[in-house]
């Protein structure tokens, strides 16, 4: 028979290598599901966003936390992310990081379609062309009172008149189409 003191130190044995072996098997589990963690933010205020819904593979979502955190799978192919308030995004893990961005909604705008320009819009466009056209008419220089000797040494003058001259023969060849 065992002594006092023998049966306590078979006793210790026994829970050490029961401790041993617990530990060993869930290190195997923790190793079989391996984990990522990712941080979530807000991609104006660089805040942690919390409630993100993470899937992978399109399995059950988690949730992130008040920090932003979620852990993700390593073996997922695909994770998605999704929030009432922000775009939501679907990623291949190779384009992952550590941390994640999402976009405000208020930020996107809506659909727009454009079908026909309106006719009142396009006589309003040929009228300030027109007036436009007017006006570089009206303070082109005239006789020799106006002469300007700086102006013969600046070349953006030069330039902008041969912007002037082509912008005249588009409007003309605008105005030719529209009677066509």
């Amino acid at each position: 028979m065992l002594g006092g003191s023998g049966f306590l130190s078979y006793l210790c044995s026994m829970i050490r290598t029961a401790f041993i072996c617990s530990l060993l098997f869930m290190l195997g589990v923790f190793r079989a599901q391996a984990q990522r963690r990712i941080v979530v933010l807000d991609m104006d205020t660089d805040l942690p966003v919390r409630d993100v819904s993470v899937r992978a593979n399109g399995s059950a979502a988690t949730k992130t936390d008040v920090l932003g955190r979620a852990n993700v799978p390593l073996t997922a192919d695909s994770i998605s992310f999704s929030h009432v308030l922000y775009c939501s995004e679907r990623l291949a893990m190779a384009e992952l990081g550590d941390t994640m961005y999402l976009l405000p909604v208020e930020h996107l705008l809506p659909e727009v379609r454009v079908t026909e320009l309106n006719p009142s819009i396009k006589g309003m466009i040929s009228a300030w062309a027109l007036a436009g056209a007017m006006m570089g008419a009206a303070e082109a220089p005239r006789g020799i009172a106006s002469f300007d000797f700086a102006s013969m040494l600046d070349r953006r003058s030069r330039r902008d008149k041969k912007h002037l001259e082509r912008a005249k023969e588009i409007l003309k060849e605008w105005d030719k189409k529209k009677t066509d």
